[in-house]
C-alpha cells in the first residue's frame, strides 16, 4: 500500500492523506480518509474507486484522485471516475485535474439546515445553497474568518438532514484578504472534518476570473487546493507527496 500526502503547503506542513491499494477495503480504523483502487478503463487510460473508512465506495474524492494521479509515471492521462472521465496534467510536485465548472443544482428537497447545527448564529451566514462540480455539497457563505473557526459540526444532526437528498456533505466558506478559506464535513462518508477537499472546493461558487487559492485544515489552514478556469473547464490542483508504503492489505 502506497500512502501519499496531497494538498500539504509544503511536504512536512499540512496535507490529507490517501492511499493505494490493490485491495477495495478501508477498515473505519484504518487512519486513511480514502483509499484508492486502480484497474483497467475501457474509456480512459484507468479506473479509480474510492472507499472511505468503513469501506464506503464514492464516486469521486479529489485529493485522492489525485494522490493516486502521482502514483502513476505519465504526465498526463485520463481517468475514469463514477462521475465520468477526468484529465490529470502533473507539473513538478503540483497535480491538477480536470472537473466541471460549478453550476447551482436546485434541491428535491426544502428548508435550510438549522445554523445551529454548525455552532453558529443566522447572522453569521451570508448565503447558502446546493452547488455542484460533479458532486453536489450544501455550500455555505459565511461572514468572516472568525465566523468560520467558531464552527462545530452535529454530525448526528447533520448526517440525518442529509439523508435521502440530493448532496452528500457541507463546505462553509469565506473570503479575507489573502484568499479563500473553507471547511468541510460528510457524515454520510464519515468524514467528521476533511481537512482538504478538492471536489468541496471544486463546488464553490466563486467568479474565478483569476485563479484562486482555498486554504483548508483548521485551525492552522496549512493545506492549499489551487483552482483556475480554462477554456470551460475547471482545473483543481495541489501539491503531492509520498508519505511512506506498506505491503499490499
Amino acid at each position: 500500500m502506497h500512502i501519499y500526502n496531497v494538498f500539504g503547503k509544503h511536504k512536512d506542513l499540512g496535507g490529507n492523506l490517501m492511499a493505494v491499494s490493490e485491495v477495495p477495503e478501508n477498515p473505519i480504523d484504518s487512519g486513511i480518509p480514502v483509499i484508492v483502487v486502480m484497474s483497467d478503463s475501457e474509456q480512459a487510460d484507468v479506473r479509480f474507486r474510492f472507499f472511505y473508512p468503513g469501506s464506503k465506495e464514492a464516486p469521486i474524492c479529489g485529493h485522492a484522485l489525485l494522490g493516486a494521479a502521482s502514483h502513476i509515471a505519465q504526465a498526463s492521462f485520463r481517468v475514469e471516475t463514477g462521475t465520468g472521465i477526468s484529465d490529470v496534467r502533473k507539473s513538478g510536485d503540483v497535480v491538477s485535474v480536470s472537473m466541471t465548472l460549478s453550476t447551482a443544482v436546485s434541491p428535491d428537497f426544502t428548508g435550510q439546515a438549522d445554523p445551529g447545527w454548525f455552532g453558529l448564529e443566522a447572522s453569521q451566514i451570508l448565503k447558502a445553497g446546493l452547488y455542484s462540480a460533479g458532486k453536489p455539497k450544501w455550500c455555505i457563505e459565511l461572514k468572516d474568518l472568525a465566523a468560520l473557526n467558531a464552527v462545530r459540526f452535529d454530525l448526528d444532526a447533520l448526517a440525518n438532514w442529509n439523508q435521502g437528498k440530493n448532496f452528500s456533505g457541507y463546505v462553509l466558506y469565506v473570503s479575507t484578504g489573502d484568499g479563500w478559506y473553507a471547511r468541510a464535513s460528510n457524515p454520510l462518508y464519515n468524514i467528521p472534518e476533511d481537512p482538504a477537499c478538492a471536489v468541496c472546493c471544486a463546488a464553490l461558487p466563486l467568479s474565478l476570473e483569476e485563479p484562486a487559492f482555498v486554504h483548508m485544515g483548521y485551525p492552522e489552514y496549512h493545506n492549499q487546493i489551487h483552482l483556475a478556469a480554462k477554456d470551460g473547464q475547471l482545473w483543481v490542483g495541489g501539491k503531492v507527496y509520498q508519505y511512506q508504503q506498506f505491503g499490499a492489505v
